[in-house]
């Protein structure tokens, strides 16, 4: 429908770019989950207005100082259209208050093919399945619903993964929104329709008893503080901590293997998740919202207020010579695993990790620079501070002349590859390249010629 997605950015001075800690709230993945818009609408209410809220107000002052804060109240706004009713062309009133998906037109026959209920809808894609990792264990198009831990409570099709990874705009414009923000934390609000996983603080991932996250005593212990500070609907008791389990294409688990986020699936209140009851509705979102500030305070690096303990590791990587922030590869020995993409500096040559307590080595490597590793204990009291400066390492030329068939009218290219930098590079007679000393892989092609491959270093 072509209807925008709106990101609102909150932070001191919202008209700079700032070395600050970045933030992500999604409010709405799944049309009918509509507690997550309000819960994100409302906590930008709460971070505009303080004073309307005098207990938390040195909270939010000090988050609004210290972090960057992007709260996006839906990325689904075509199917949060049909939760919400429209009138078709016809002038016909028409809505589904249980629809899950976005409109993509699934059976291509150029109309939009859905039915009033949970489930049975031939059109739409879950968009929480159509994140690339691991969308291949999602459901195919046809695929029918054994209702998982409610049996009577069956909704098929309503988990389609769609044609491809990143298929859908909506999913494709989160990815390319979050590769360019460098996010540290995040949530994203979701409710259990069924009640299977209601009132739930999910996070990445424990797939088995062998097979946790490699920041999963991190991401757990955070994820164990919000759950415990958000009261459950009912009974007594608070939300429940968990590692995901799930390997079907979803946000939470891509977000933190590609760019070590951590983000926080939460399952908002009981299968009741379009009350009636404005009292009801304005309690659970308070709760949620206090759950939340917490995370923020954790991104802040604040413990004001009863906020969390500061283990953390935060600092600037430079260019010894002239002082230049670089971009650098972060990497900490007990908290890697080669399921993760490399960790980077931002543009401001930050990088940060958040951590428990323990002893850590750091790693920053940064192509054409002597790599450098630090030992550190972390305090829980007050953020480490270590800065580096990398210096860069000698080069040398590289030339290049080669013997071809005299016939050849085509591009010759060269590939050059080290284990932090790839060129392709067009050969021309007189070819030469300055290299820093490294090991490097070169391959020498065409269209027609039989390619050259050769591995050798320069020192």
């Amino acid at each position: 429908d072509n209807l925008p997605i709106w990101a609102i950015k909150l932070t001191m001075n919202a008209d700079l770019d700032e070395d600050k800690p970045k933030v992500l709230i999604l409010g709405q993945c799944h049309a009918e989950e509509i507690y997550g818009v309000e819960i994100a609408m409302d906590l930008v209410d709460w971070i505009l207005y303080p004073l309307n809220h005098p207990t938390y107000y040195q909270s939010i002052y000090a988050i609004m100082s210290s972090a960057e804060i992007w709260i996006v109240p839906t990325h689904n706004p075509d199917g949060l259209s049909v939760v919400h009713g429209w009138y078709d062309d016809m002038n016909s009133w028409n809505q589904d208050v249980t629809y899950r998906k976005n409109k993509f037109d699934a059976n291509g026959n150029g109309i939009f093919d859905f039915i009033i209920g949970p489930g049975e809808d031939l059109d739409g894609v879950d968009l929480n399945r159509n994140y690339d990792f691991n969308w291949i264990f999602g459901d195919d198009i046809d695929e029918l619903d054994n209702g998982g831990c409610n049996p009577s409570y069956i909704t098929n099709y309503d988990y389609y993964r769609g044609p491809e990874p990143f298929s859908e705009p909506e999913a494709l414009a989160i990815k390319d929104f979050v590769m360019n923000k460098n996010f540290l934390l995040s949530i994203a609000y979701h409710s259990s329709r069924s009640g299977c996983v209601s009132e739930k603080v999910i996070y990445p991932w424990e797939w088995s008893e062998n097979k946790p996250s490699p920041d999963f005593d991190v991401i757990s212990r955070l994820g164990i503080e919000i759950a415990n500070l958000i009261p459950k609907e009912a009974e007594s008791g608070y939300y429940y901590p968990v590692g995901s389990q799930s390997r079907k294409g979803n946000a939470h688990d891509w977000l933190y293997a590609n760019t070590g986020c951590f983000q926080y699936l939460i399952e908002v209140g009981s299968e009741n998740i379009q009350p009636d009851d404005v009292d009801l509705i304005e309690n659970t979102i308070e709760k949620n919202i206090i759950g939340a500030l917490h995370l923020l305070k954790k991104a802040a690096g604040t413990n004001i207020q009863n906020g969390p303990d500061l283990y953390q590791i935060r600092g600037i990587v430079s260019n010894q010579e002239n002082g230049e922030p670089l971009v650098a590869e972060v990497s900490i020995d007990e908290m890697n695993g080669a399921i993760l993409k490399p960790r980077y500096t931002d543009e401001f040559g930050r990088y940060r990790r958040l951590l428990v307590e323990g002893t850590y080595t750091i790693n920053f490597e940064s192509y054409g620079y002597e790599s450098q590793s630090h030992t550190f204990v972390p305090s829980s009291s007050q953020i480490t501070e270590y800065n580096v400066a990398l210096t860069p390492l000698q080069q040398s030329v590289l030339s290049l002349s080669l013997n071809y068939p005299s016939n050849l009218d085509e591009t010759i290219n060269v590939v050059i590859e080290s284990q932090h930098n790839k060129d392709t590079l067009i050969y021309n007679a007189g070819f030469q390249y300055y290299l820093p000393h490294d090991e490097y892989h070169l391959m020498i092609y065409s269209d027609n010629l039989f390619p050259e491959i050769i591995e050798f270093d320069i020192n």
